[in-house]
């Protein structure tokens, strides 16, 4: 059964963020992997645009809190914004990321489902 939760932002440990390429990345996750909720969340502290592409396999909302922040399909589309702008990238979607100073909220689907 899922309990309820409550996590302060002392609580998120960032690491850094696996193939990233040259940007500085780091991820702290307030609801985590470990979690048996239908939904994952964290926050990701992003700057720079060396970022290769990936294949989501979950659906993502992300909030840019800070900076500037976004993603960029295959064919060059880009979606992007700075505070208070709402991101959405649905599963099976190949995108790249990029960011100037940027922090995001982010919540996904669990990967596989």
């Amino acid at each position: 059964m899922i309990q309820p939760l409550a996590i302060n932002v002392d609580q998120v440990r960032y690491t850094q963020r696996p193939l990233s390429g040259q940007a500085r990345v780091k991820m702290g996750w307030s609801v985590p992997l470990e979690d048996e909720g239908p939904l994952l969340a964290g926050f990701a502290r992003w700057d720079g645009d060396d970022s290769p592409y990936k294949i989501l396999d979950y659906d993502e909302v992300l909030i840019v809190l800070e900076g500037h922040f976004g993603f960029q399909l295959e064919s060059g589309e880009r979606f992007e914004g700075g505070p208070h702008t709402t991101l959405r990238i649905p599963r099976d979607t190949a995108v790249k990321y990029f960011g100037t100073e940027a922090k995001v909220f982010f919540v996904i689907t669990p990967p596989g489902e």
